[in-house]
């Protein structure tokens, strides 16, 4: 044998692996080890805490130590195929140039896990089965019983007898043990690929994103503090973009933080490309609210886009009254948080009849072939139903017209979500309407903020123009009885607040 293919995510290595690999090369004089190291594009997740680049680290210096003669090759991550086991070898021959081009009569597999063990068996391959059979831990189990264990990790006896001593020093060095605990631990990851919601569709997401983006920026681009500028939620990067190309914030160090990691990859895929320019620009997969990144008193402005919505509808008011404080306390002096997002209409709990449209549309069927008010029914049954919330509302007769009697807040949660069908359970999920402009200055001012006059309520035209008036029409009942139509409430609020010097 000339190889001994090791495939494996690899976030540590056990003593035993390497004492069963020093035995397999003996058996095999001559043979390289090949560790290949799956998903290593795909780190910040619960499924993979540790980025490539570390594991990769780690695996070279466990090699060194243990003079285990061995290559390395990062793998990309991709979705369960039953084709793996092929993806991997050819992968490993492309990228070493032809050089290392593994075969079933040159190269037996190393693996404890029985389906990927399926897949290269169908090949011709043969196995080593490695832990599979006996009552060694695995790596995993490792990393489970790190998570569990906490900050007394370092002194667990059965943690420290599994690890491979280089590759718990590759811990200790790095912090990664508390890496892994923190990620394990961040409300906001719903899933191990490390997504708020599995319900969103991201392309849609960035799309409207990006498009609305200039807008906004514009409108606050003014009072950006330079200097170390953090903008909590970048998505993909699009705010920070606009900003570097402000010549008053040249020098300015931007930070992008964002939990999703299919944001988070754009970010960094732009930044390969080049699309920051020269700006100092740095990227962090993380959750604010769990990372000390930035230290109190440290920064000039913070940015937040479409974000504390969602601080709010995942994690609930609590935590985001704990990240207004948090974001006080990293402002410096005199530096500003702006924050723009979506908003409650004033007198939320006001009632008003609408009158939905019902001609743009079917009254059953697919949710994307329903009228304004067939998906109005199926809106009021599924927004934050899981929460018990749902929407209240009932039907009137006025001169022999249906209305639906509802309150504005109400009103507005379902016209901002309605058009966003590819991701409607996690837009029903999500609340809007829990503050309006004039709660948010009264909240952040009771945190010690003070609001400057750019603060304001913000009507869309296009969204009030294409979105809103389509779909239904509002009235109130004046005092003699009839129907007086409404003006149209905000769409969005801008809050620049600051931190008084």
């Amino acid at each position: 044998m000339r190889y001994i293919l090791f495939p494996g995510r690899h976030h540590l290595v056990t003593r035993f692996q390497v004492a069963h690999l020093r035995d397999l090369l003996a058996r095999h004089p001559g043979a390289e080890l090949v560790w290949a190291i799956t998903s290593a594009d795909h780190g910040g997740t619960q499924r993979n805490p540790v980025p490539g680049s570390r594991r990769l680290g780690m695996l070279e210096a466990v090699a060194a130590v243990e003079h285990l003669p061995s290559l390395t090759f990062r793998i990309g991550n991709r979705s369960p195929k039953p084709d793996f086991a092929h993806y991997v070898v050819e992968s490993i021959r492309t990228q070493s140039g032809g050089r290392v081009t593994m075969t079933p009569t040159n190269t037996v597999v190393a693996c404890s896990t029985p389906a990927v063990i399926a897949g290269y068996e169908a090949l011709g391959y043969g196995i080593d089965t490695v832990e599979l059979g006996t009552r060694q831990l695995r790596p995993w189990d490792v990393v489970e019983a790190i998570v569990a264990a906490g900050p007394a990790w370092r002194d667990d006896e059965a943690i420290t007898a599994a690890m491979d001593p280089t590759s718990r020093q590759h811990y200790l060095r790095y912090g990664l043990a508390e890496h892994v605990q923190q990620i394990h631990a961040d409300p906001l990851i719903d899933s191990d690929d490390g997504d708020i919601t599995d319900t969103r569709d991201y392309a849609t997401y960035r799309a409207a994103f990006e498009d609305n983006a200039w807008r906004k920026v514009s409108e606050f681009a003014h009072a950006v503090r330079p200097g170390r500028i953090v903008d909590v939620g970048c998505a993909t990067g699009q705010t920070i973009k606009l900003l570097a190309e402000r010549p008053d914030l040249f020098e300015s160090d931007f930070y992008g933080v964002e939990v999703a990691r299919p944001l988070y990859e754009i970010c960094r895929q732009r930044q390969s490309n080049g699309e920051f320019g020269d700006a100092n620009v740095f990227f962090h997969q993380r959750n604010i609210l769990t990372t000390q990144l930035f230290e109190r008193d440290s920064v000039d402005t913070v940015i937040t886009m479409a974000l504390t919505h969602e601080v709010w509808s995942y994690l609930g008011p609590e935590a985001l009254a704990e990240f207004i404080r948090h974001t006080f306390e990293m402002l410096r002096p005199g530096g500003v948080w702006i924050n723009y997002d979506v908003v409650g209409p004033d007198d939320p709990d006001r009632e008003v009849l609408v009158r939905f449209t019902t001609d743009d549309g079917a009254d059953a069927g697919e949710l994307a072939e329903l009228s304004s008010r067939a998906r109005f029914e199926r809106f009021a049954q599924d927004f934050r139903a899981e929460e018990g919330e749902r929407i209240s509302h009932q039907v009137v007769h006025v001169d022999g017209v249906e209305h639906v009697r509802l309150t504005r807040r109400a009103l507005y949660e379902f016209l901002a979500k309605k058009d966003y069908v590819d991701s409607w359970l996690s837009e029903a999920h999500e609340a809007f309407c829990f503050y309006s402009p004039q709660d948010w200055v009264q909240v952040l001012e009771a945190a010690g903020f003070r609001c400057t006059d750019d603060t304001r309520g913000v009507r869309n035209p296009w969204l009030l123009e294409n979105r809103f008036a389509p779909a239904a029409q509002v009235f109130t009942v004046g005092e003699d009885g009839a129907l007086v139509p409404e003006e149209w409430s905000w769409t969005n609020v801008l809050l620049v607040a600051e931190k008084p010097a």
